[in-house]
């Protein structure tokens, strides 16, 4: 389907001019991941190129989207009405003017006519590099239905803390030693190649404490292995600052510590203690090396820039202890604890990618 056409009929708060035709739009075709839930329970996973989603509003007679700023549409009925999720935090209502979306899924090509949809969701995969579908996990954290069904992903359990404004829409507000939500990610979803990106914030400042202050996620599988990613005094590995834990690989520090009478986090070069603005904080992995300057296995950037990486390591299978169903926690270490982050932090738009991502829009 090369354009997805669409009729606005509510203006929203969108960068264009009030002018006869606007365009915003790629100049090669998007990959898109469709995940669609159809009003008997059935869901479908495919995908579609375009390189716009067009449409006409009060603000612009035409109107081509780049279809990277569309978060989600959710259908509410039989008459075409939808709600429409911008990755901004606007939204807005529309008609879908066309009678049917065209899925390219591993059941072949599907038209499924627009008053079969329950819900569905789109996220794009710029430059073609997920063969086998990009997106294999994305919770919004707008609020607790989009826990327990977020819009890709195995349906979670929210278990506490606020829904706060965040950094798109809202976000989870998760306060010191208390589970926020967590998921159990079935086979599949961690593989030898991906990525694990979110917009994360501290909340509480201070000199860095040991036992993740804050820590925002973990994949777990407990007496096995983790991916985990904290900012701590002394991750139990020699290192300091902004750390991440790769299943099968040494941990990545910011700084390692010296023991001192000072605090371990104060004199630290930066990265070394988180402040309180949002920041996007990613994790990526490939077994054959992540295609950036040094070829490591495993990289971390901070707002879209590389701060830490691990050597190549070819005997490496990436994180099998996890790949074949673990459990993803905000922030709890295991379930038998409470919680694991000492200080409290709000986190937004959480995705895990079957590929290693290096382009984060920056």
């Amino acid at each position: 389907m090369k354009h997805l056409i669409v009729a606005l009929f509510t203006s929203a708060a969108i960068a264009v001019s009030a002018a006869d035709e606007a365009t915003v739009a790629l100049t090669t075709d998007a990959t898109i991941t469709a995940n669609a839930t159809l009003k008997d329970g059935s869901t479908i996973k495919g995908e579609f190129l375009t390189q716009k989603i067009t449409g006409s509003t009060v603000f612009a007679n035409q109107l081509a989207l780049d279809p990277t700023i569309i978060k989600s549409f959710t259908f509410t009925s039989t008459n075409g009405e939808a709600k429409v999720s911008l990755v901004n935090g606007d939204a807005f209502a529309m008609n879908i003017s066309n009678a049917g979306f065209k899925i390219k899924s591993l059941l072949g090509d599907l038209e499924i006519p627009r008053t079969n949809f329950r819900a569905i969701s789109l996220s794009v995969c710029r430059g073609g590099n997920a063969a086998d579908g990009g997106l294999a996990f994305y919770c919004t954290f707008d609020d607790e239905a989009s826990i327990t069904t977020p819009a890709v992903g195995p349906k979670g359990i929210f278990q506490g803390g606020e829904f706060t404004p965040g950094k798109n829409g809202n976000a989870l507000f998760v306060p010191a030693f208390t589970s926020g939500a967590k998921f159990d990610l079935p086979s599949g979803v961690i593989g030898t190649a991906g990525t694990i990106e979110f917009w994360g914030k501290a909340n509480e400042l201070g000199p860095l404490t040991e036992g993740g202050c804050p820590r925002f996620f973990e994949i777990l599988k407990i007496g096995k292995g983790e991916i985990s990613q904290d900012w701590n005094s002394n991750n139990g590995g020699g290192g300091c600052g902004l750390t991440f834990r790769m299943d099968g690989l040494p941990w990545m520090a910011s700084s390692s510590f010296e023991y001192s009478s000072a605090m371990r986090s104060s004199h630290r070069r930066p990265p070394m203690r988180p402040d309180a603005e949002w920041h996007h904080y990613a994790l990526v992995w490939d077994v054959n090396g992540v295609d950036i300057p040094g070829k490591p296995s495993a990289a971390v950037y901070l707002d879209g820039r590389l701060i830490l990486s691990t050597p190549f390591v070819p005997t490496w299978k990436g994180p099998v202890n996890v790949a074949d169903g673990s459990t993803l926690l905000f922030p709890c270490r295991e379930d038998e604890m409470p919680g694991y982050s000492r200080r409290a932090f709000t986190i937004d738009d959480f995705k895990i990618w079957n590929y290693a991502k290096t382009d984060f829009g920056f």
